[in-house]
């Protein structure tokens, strides 16, 4: 065999046992991860010392954003979309945002 499929055969090698390795690596973290966990709940010590995220109900909201529409014609009626109703009901705590008058 040439010297150039040699060293090629070499570095495929290298690269799976590589990925191997880390297969086992990630496989052994999430155990132990896991295993923490199951550890944590058999303890039977209070919710209150288990780690929380945020809720979204407590954060502050940001600023409106200003979106900017294609205005509809002159004639036309400007009724909420479909879209934007089923957003509103789905979210009905998040701020509304203004419709900008499209830049000229």
């Amino acid at each position: 065999m040439a010297p150039g499929y040699v060293i090629a055969i070499a570095l495929e090698t290298a690269g799976l046992i590589t990925l191997a390795l880390g297969l086992i690596l990630a496989r052994a973290e999430r155990r132990a991860k896991s295993v923490e966990l199951k550890g944590f709940l058999r303890s039977g010590q209070p919710v209150q010392l288990a780690p929380r995220t945020t809720a979204m109900s407590r954060t502050r909201p940001g600023p409106a954003h200003d979106v900017v529409l294609a205005s509809p014609a002159a004639d036309e009626p400007q009724l909420p979309s479909e879209a934007r109703e089923a957003l509103r009901r789905a979210y009905p705590r998040l701020p509304e945002t203004r419709i900008a008058a499209p830049a000229a």
